[in-house]
């Protein structure tokens, strides 16, 4: 199913000059897989985020590799303006990360959409249990996740986990090891679904 939202192009250019940055109203938003060579524009996503201390920071490079993983939302005239990652960790326990939306088109429902699209991939992927960290738990409380302790999850994930806070600019790990980041998930047996 692809998911609409509506975004009209604004004059101003990204932080690096090369692609526009799009405010709220006018064309529809699809919602879909990431396609190979679209990693920078995830990154730029990402970057256009910065001052969110809580979400992590990708390398496109990093991004490619696990570019099967990403949803990404798409204006009509093909910019990325928002995306979000669903890793499978291992058999019925999945993982999100990466929600972002462009700032001029946070506040619209870009982000529910996506949302809404990764917990319908994570469960084809037959995930039952979908967990994130976050900086923002009160957004993703709106969709059926629930504050957990980090220590409910396997040993092997929160390795990994480490390692990725530890790839992040010294400013973010930190907060990220110390206690901003709250640990969250959704039960999707239960809870298989977010209206749109």
């Amino acid at each position: 199913m692809i998911a609409k939202h509506h975004i009209s192009r604004i004059s101003r250019e990204d932080p690096h000059g090369t692609h526009p940055i799009y405010a709220n109203s006018g064309g529809p938003i699809q919602i879909r897989s990431a396609q190979m060579g679209e990693a920078a524009a995830i990154s730029r996503v990402l970057l256009a985020n910065w001052n969110d201390r809580g979400l992590f920071q990708e390398s496109p490079a990093r991004i490619s590799r696990n570019i099967g993983n990403f949803l990404v939302a798409e204006s009509e005239t093909g910019c990325i303006v928002g995306c979000a990652g669903v890793h499978l960790e291992r058999h019925s326990l999945g993982r999100i990360y990466s929600v972002a939306v462009v700032p001029q088109c946070q506040g619209h429902g870009v982000g529910r959409k996506l949302i809404a699209a990764a917990v319908r991939s994570a469960t084809l992927l037959d995930v039952e249990r979908l967990w994130l960290v976050t900086s923002k738990p009160s957004f993703f409380s709106r969709y059926g996740f629930k504050p957990i302790s980090r220590w409910e999850l396997p040993s092997s994930v929160l390795l990994r986990q480490l390692r990725k806070t530890l790839r992040q600019p010294i400013a973010r790990i930190l907060p990220a090891l110390f206690g901003r980041h709250t640990f969250m998930q959704r039960n999707l047996r239960s809870f298989p679904e977010i209206a749109e």
